[in-house]
């Protein structure tokens, strides 16, 4: 399933991730008073007039930013259910056999369920990334599985040790003094629609911001030249991610964005093996599964499915034939299609069936 660090660190500057130019903010100015029927008050007044006044601004600001969000995702399901390939094909060239979340998780889930690994008998030791829109896979698998144990860090990176490690494997159940784990763990990326490899639309905020951030400071920082490989106390995470991936690069290496993240994800699946095999015990079976989540069209989250490996009696046995057949005969162009009409139905309030405004797409 694992494609070459090689190949993506030199793919096209076309699927390269772009920086803005820098702008300076304008300098900060006092504000004038407000006006209310008393008189000139000041922004912090708490009489009723003021506060009825703020309140006002503040809704036509939210208004405003809800219906510019809510245009721009009716444009983007609108397209996406008549046309749903192109995407596709973007994601499966850029991350090739990619899967939604919900499927991801499900089909894994079966995986390891028939090696004897469910909620009864394991725990699931997670790793994503610090960021908030990274958290639904976490909650989806919890739903599924029941409490996981925490091992990420930033970037989804694992420094948490084998202190950590033993933590979360302290809590596994038992069945005939056994214990079993599974790791979930990767990076993140964002693709969407329209626009760079590399930005995404939050909730509450007009314009695009960054994901993964702390990659694309790094591959910043590489096409600068200007590297501080020195661990800094104060930046504690981003030092150890960066020294981690820099080892993984040739010297002069400049890969884009796609191609930091897949190495992100090597380094991520090599910490979370190495520190598994020094902390779990003999008697102990483990799978560790590995991805990269993309936060793509629709507010969806993907998964490109890196690996699934058990680890059992000293032995090494992949499950990727696994995988492929317990997703079947799964489409993702059909998948996002579908998505896109539900939330065409949702959006424009539709209570019937629209089945039929898209009959001539895939």
């Amino acid at each position: 399933m694992r494609r070459s660090i090689l190949a993506l660190a030199l793919a096209g500057s076309a699927q390269a991730f772009s920086f803005a130019p820098t702008t300076h903010a304008p300098a900060l100015r006092t504000s004038a008073p407000a006006i209310s029927s008393k008189g000139a008050h000041m922004a912090s007044c708490a009489c009723t007039s003021c506060r009825a006044l703020h309140t006002r601004r503040v809704g036509a600001s939210r208004l405003s930013m809800s219906t510019v969000t809510e245009d721009r995702e009716r444009t983007e399901a609108n397209a996406l259910g008549s046309n749903p390939k192109d995407y596709a094909n973007t994601l499966n060239e850029l991350f090739p056999g990619t899967v939604d979340e919900a499927t991801f998780i499900e089909a894994m889930s079966r995986v390891v369920m028939e090696k004897g690994f469910n909620p009864k008998t394991a725990i699931n030791l997670v790793s994503t990334c610090r960021d908030e829109i990274c958290r639904p896979f976490t909650e989806k698998l919890d739903g599924l599985w029941g409490e996981s144990f925490n091992i990420a860090s930033l970037g989804g990176m694992v420094f948490c040790g084998k202190t950590g490690f033993g933590a979360g494997m302290a809590h596994s159940p038992q069945e005939a003094g056994k214990e079993r784990y599974v790791f979930w763990a990767g990076p993140h990326i964002a693709v969407g629609s329209d626009g760079p490899v590399g930005k995404i639309f939050r909730l509450g905020r007009e314009s695009a911001s960054s994901a993964c951030g702390a990659l694309i400071a790094l591959q910043g920082q590489i096409d600068s030249g200007k590297l501080d490989v020195g661990l800094d106390p104060t930046d504690t995470e981003m030092s150890l991610l960066r020294q981690e991936i820099l080892g993984t690069l040739s010297y002069g290496q400049q890969p884009n964005l796609v191609g930091i993240t897949y190495a992100a994800h090597d380094v991520i699946v090599d910490q979370v093996k190495r520190t598994a095999a020094m902390a779990a015990p003999s008697t102990s079976e483990y799978v560790i599964i590995s991805g990269i989540q993309v936060h793509g069209a629709l507010g969806k989250n993907y998964w490109w499915p890196g690996s699934v490996t058990l680890y059992k009696d000293g032995q090494e046995m992949d499950l990727s034939d696994d995988f492929q057949k317990a997703l079947g005969s799964y489409d993702v162009a059909g998948w996002i299609q579908s998505e896109a009409k539900a939330s065409l139905q949702e959006s424009l309030g539709f209570k019937g069936r629209i089945d039929g405004f898209f009959a001539n797409a895939v």
